[in-house]
């Protein structure tokens, strides 16, 4: 039987391909490697190593357009161009667990979240790191242990709760 995660994770690299796919024929994600000059890195969104597994989260201009790519373990992992914030979804959250260790949680939130937190299953809530803006958006990355994730909460400048991402993760998380 297939799981819920694996047609989410399915779900969203078929989404992926088919927003930043060049005109080039599709090849698959690990397979591809940034062509030169195609590609010029903005920043570091987020890295570490969890569990000894090294994972990173990249902030890219590409024709014209700012995207994310996440890779784990020396892999590419999912990503994406110019994702959607506004005052109805402050924050754009991907959920990556290409290598059954890690789960990565990325993505863009309006600028005007002043902070997040990441709820766990087992502890209190802790701060996420937000880069300075780029494109009208600011972005954050973090890895956790599969099936540790229970919120993303952003926050404004007043600390108004104004987004959680509590149900999109327990749906990604859910077999």
């Amino acid at each position: 039987m297939i799981s819920n995660r694996y047609l989410a994770a399915l779900a969203f690299a078929v989404a992926l391909l088919a927003a930043c796919a060049p005109t080039s024929p599709a090849t698959t994600p690990e397979a591809a490697p940034r062509p030169a000059g195609s590609a010029a890195q903005i920043a570091v969104i987020g890295e570490g190593t969890l569990g000894g597994v090294p994972w990173r989260v990249e902030l890219l201009s590409a024709q014209g357009q700012l995207c994310t790519q996440a890779t784990i373990d020396g892999h590419r992992a999912g990503g994406g161009c110019e994702p959607p914030v506004s005052a109805e979804l402050p924050l754009n959250v991907a959920l990556d667990h290409l290598d059954p260790r890690v789960l990565l949680i990325y993505g863009a939130a309006d600028p005007r979240v002043a902070r997040l937190t990441a709820g766990s299953v087992s502890g209190p809530p802790r701060p996420v790191d937000l880069t300075p803006a780029h494109g009208g958006k600011v972005y954050f990355a973090y890895a956790v242990n599969p099936g540790t994730a229970s919120d993303l909460t952003a926050f404004d400048g007043a600390d108004q709760q104004i987004y959680s991402a509590a149900g999109k993760i327990r749906d990604f998380e859910t077999p």
